[in-house]
């Protein structure tokens, strides 16, 4: 998976090298639906995909069902990273528009920063599916979850869990994101959930993105509040690098609860080194393989929904046999 991404990112870089080297021309003021005249009707349509960054599991698994929509429906897909830069974003969207792809799926870094490339790609007739983030400007349609919902699963489960297993009450911390609207939606909807549960307080709340990030700001929460007994992760880097961080320190106690899977979290869901014991997640293989679906749809002219949500599951510690069925079933994402 990996080297299909770098490949896509090294043809992006030689595209845009090229571009810069040529000074505008009235030839590439060419509509995307001229280009599309010109074209025999062998040629495959093509497909642009800029995704936020390539980090993790989860997107490798997007990028896989992407990929599987574009073998299955035999379109060319080019895939490149913005690497968490909104300018790097704006330059990719570019490339594309320069190319006259047939459309364009992206997962926006900003709902307003990221507005102007995608409506530049809109003024050029290239029909555009946004995935997993939203942005302030009209799109053919959005591909993902609802993250609110997202958030809010695992708050549900916390404040049942915190009954069951904490009548006196507990101390918990939050790993958070303010920066991204998924990570502001995904915080609020956990908080709303687990708002007035009684005995439940909240001690701690540190924005964490990367694993690097997650495990220093739980060594900091740690030392903080060594009496802390649950800890919530709301993205996938940011959970592994919280247990990580326990998993360095030895503690077996403190109840760790996330979002998004992957198969080392799963393997630590099944160990007893750290009591990881709830992760709500997302598709995002049917994320990744709809968004590409829908792009190809929107290049055909024909009717897409205004937005398509994915469904949602919990998986929790005791469910051994979905754990293990899901290992088998991703471990290729790992490997790569």
């Amino acid at each position: 998976m990996k080297r299909k991404v770098v490949s896509g990112l090294l043809s992006a870089v030689m595209v845009i090298s090229m571009l810069a080297g040529c000074g505008k021309s009235d030839d590439t003021d060419v509509s995307s639906a001229q280009a599309k005249d010109n074209k025999s009707s062998g040629d495959k349509l093509e497909i642009g995909s800029v995704i936020m960054n390539t980090s993790g599991e989860w997107f490798a698994e997007v990028i896989q069902g992407m990929e599987g929509a574009a073998k299955k429906l035999d379109v060319s897909l080019s895939i490149v990273s913005s690497d968490n830069e909104v300018s790097k974003e704006s330059d990719n969207v570019s490339t594309f528009v320069a190319e006259q792809v047939d459309a364009l799926c992206i997962s926006p870094l900003s709902t307003d920063a990221s507005a102007a490339a995608i409506e530049s790609a809109k003024e050029a007739g290239i029909p555009v599916i946004n995935w997993n983030t939203t942005v302030d400007t009209d799109t053919d349609g959005f591909v993902g979850v609802s993250n609110n919902k997202l958030g809010g699963m695992t708050g549900e489960y916390v404040a049942e869990y915190v009954k069951e297993n904490f009548p006196e009450g507990c101390k918990m911390a939050l790993l958070t994101n303010s920066s991204y609207e998924v990570g502001v939606e995904r915080c609020k909807g956990f908080e709303d959930a687990v708002k007035g549960v009684k005995g439940l307080e909240i001690v701690a709340s540190q924005d964490a993105e990367s694993q690097e990030e997650g495990l220093d700001i739980t060594e900091q929460i740690l030392t903080a509040n060594p009496d802390i007994d649950l800890i919530w992760a709301w993205n996938q880097t940011s959970l592994l690098g919280c247990v990580a961080a326990l998993q360095n320190a030895g503690n077996k106690d403190i109840v760790v609860m996330g979002t998004d899977m992957s198969v080392e979290l799963a393997k630590d869901m099944l160990g007893d080194d750290v009591k990881l014991q709830a992760i709500t997640t997302q598709m995002p293989y049917d994320i990744g393989y709809t968004a590409v679906e829908n792009a190809v749809k929107a290049a055909k002219g024909e009717d897409i929904e205004k937005e398509t949500l994915v469904p949602l599951k919990t998986y929790a510690k005791d469910q051994t046999d979905e754990l293990e069925t899901y290992i088998e079933e991703h471990k290729g994402l790992a490997e790569e």
